[in-house]
């Protein structure tokens, strides 16, 4: 609030000043003039400033109480009626204060003019008029700025709920994928089940703990994905081979996190769950000038069809157009017995 006071005194001491400098330029037959230009400038601001109050009480009325509450559709008339009441004692007020105040400061007497004769009011309007309307058009200025700031904001504050609802999904989906590979090495009683839930709890702690930053280095979504990697192969041992390949020429370069991870984890769930042969990953992650290229394959059945109303991969699809909207290309490739991610990102506007 006193922010607001600030400009609004702010706002006054520059018009009176430019237009106490607007009037000295058009007032040259005054004995002010034969002045230096300083005490010129001081006689026409002390003008400004001893008319100001009826120009404060014309903008501020104008603006905060007969357009609030009287412009409405349909009761324009209404509205010019009240605007007339209202300017006409104003008018009145200003050529008195001009008649017998600031013409005796600047002409040193009296002026032999009609106190309020049509002209003369005229011009009084024009004088209070012009202070009305730079006022107005100053506050719509101001009005409009501030409403784009806040829809600005509350788009931000959209994308970044919805941001955080789709990683709210994806943590509890990649647990309950990977319980389901727990239940399963338990039920054989396999002695990978212990070593097992300690990667996952590595991985939970990732995401509970390091994931609540918008950005992480990319060398730790790796570290995560090798976790995740260590993880599944204890699950399926020979049955799968992953060949993970990495040339980051910036290991700590900021990325948003979990976007990685969740092509991993659809790689796995398809080319080695649903495959009744022997399977195949290759992972190539590559990092050069802020551009990142990552390249997942997956060996899948011939006559298996890809699901693509996955969770995880919905969720990804959507992080990228909120994070990195026009720098960034997704392409799934879906063949015979191979998928396809190839995931490009310019990491560098995003600097």
């Amino acid at each position: 609030m006193n922010k607001r006071y600030l400009w609004h005194i702010g706002f006054w001491v520059v018009y009176t000043m430019a237009y106490a400098i607007l009037n000295m330029s058009f007032s040259k037959n005054l004995p002010a003039t034969e002045y230096p230009i300083n005490v010129r400038f001081f006689y026409f601001w002390a003008a400004e400033l001893w008319m100001l109050p009826v120009k404060l009480v014309a903008t501020y009325g104008f603006l905060y109480l007969l357009i609030p509450r009287y412009l409405k559709p349909g009761k324009y008339l209404g509205l010019i009626l009240r605007c007339i009441i209202f300017l006409l004692p104003l008018l009145i007020i200003n050529r008195l204060l001009v008649y017998y105040q600031v013409y005796p400061l600047l002409f040193e007497e009296f002026p032999n003019l009609e106190l309020l004769s049509p002209r003369r009011l005229f011009f009084s309007f024009l004088d209070i008029g012009s202070a009305v309307a730079v006022a107005s058009t100053v506050k719509l200025l101001g009005d409009q700025i501030q409403s784009q700031r806040r829809e600005e904001m509350l788009l931000r504050e959209k994308l970044q709920s919805e941001l955080n609802f789709l990683r709210s999904q994806t943590n509890p989906h990649f647990l309950f994928n990977t319980l389901n590979n727990i239940y399963a090495l338990a039920r054989k009683q396999d002695t990978n089940t212990a070593p097992v839930v300690m990667k996952l709890s590595q991985i939970m702690r990732f995401m509970l703990y390091e994931c609540n930053s918008p950005r992480i280095a990319l060398n730790e979504e790796i570290k995560v994905i090798r976790d995740y990697i260590g993880l599944e192969n204890l699950r399926y041992n020979d049955r799968l081979s992953v060949v993970f390949t990495e040339n980051l020429d910036r290991p700590g370069q900021q990325i948003a996190p979990l976007l990685l991870l969740p092509f991993i984890e659809n790689a796995f769930k398809h080319g080695a769950s649903e495959s009744r042969f022997q399977s195949f990953i290759k992972i190539d992650i590559q990092l050069e000038k802020g551009i990142l290229n990552a390249r997942i394959e997956n060996s899948k059945d011939e006559d298996l069809e890809e699901k693509e109303g996955g969770i995880g991969l919905k969720n990804v699809r959507r992080q990228l157009e909120l994070i990195y909207p026009n720098n960034h290309q997704l392409d799934l490739k879906n063949e015979d017995r191979l998928y396809t991610v190839l995931l490009h990102i310019d990491l560098n506007e995003d600097s």
